[in-house]
This record gives structure tokens, sequence and C-alpha cells, in this order.
């Protein structure tokens, strides 16, 4: 009975196109992700003389800083970021993610301040 139940859990493993726990979107959802890495790939960010720089992003979104165990530094609200050039007292040699929010999407990156 063992050896049974054993030999129908590995074939539902191995019979992909059959088992629940594979997905049939999976390979739309790479697609979706490789085109927002495209369009996250171009965005720079820029810490120089206690001044945060984004390049390579437009439009307006909520920039938020955060410390890389999660404490909030900063946050900007709604701001152009063509024009994102704001004075924020960071640490040098740490890490920092910033998190930006459009209203349909969210990129994170990590940045690392010299």
């Amino acid at each position: 009975m063992r050896l049974l139940i054993l030999l129908m859990a590995l074939f539902n493993f191995f019979n992909l196109e059959n088992s629940r726990l594979y997905s049939t979107n999976k390979e739309n959802k790479i697609s979706i992700s490789l085109s927002s890495f495209e369009q996250k790939s171009s965005a720079r960010l820029v810490y120089k003389d206690g001044f945060l720089s984004i390049e390579g992003i437009d439009g307006n979104a909520n920039v938020t800083i955060y410390s890389i165990i999660g404490n909030k530094v900063a946050f900007f609200s709604n701001i152009d970021l063509r024009k994102f050039k704001e004075s924020i007292p960071l640490q040098r040699e740490t890490m920092y993610i910033a998190r930006i929010e459009f209203s349909n999407t969210v990129f994170t990156y990590k940045f690392f301040t010299r």
C-alpha cells in the first residue's frame, strides 16, 4: 500500500501536464517578469554628496528609502522622477533599498552609499 501511494505521488510529480502543483501560467509570468526587468534595468540610482538622484525612469511616483533591515529612512510622495534629486542624510558604506511605486507598478532597487 505504501509503495502504491509513493508511486502515485512520484507519477503526479513527474507528470507535469496533469499535475495540480504545476501552474499552466508559469510561462506568462516569466515573460512578464522579463519585460519588467528590461524596464527596470534602465534605471540608475546615484547617491553623491548627500543627494540621491534617479535616472532612467520618467513619471510621477512615490519614492521610499529603507535601510537594509527595513527601517523607513525617507518618503517622497507623488514626485516627478525626471527632476528627482533630493537631499537625504545616509550613512556611508551602507546598503539601502529604494521602493519606487507608480500607480500600477512597483520597482525596488538596492544601492550602496560611498
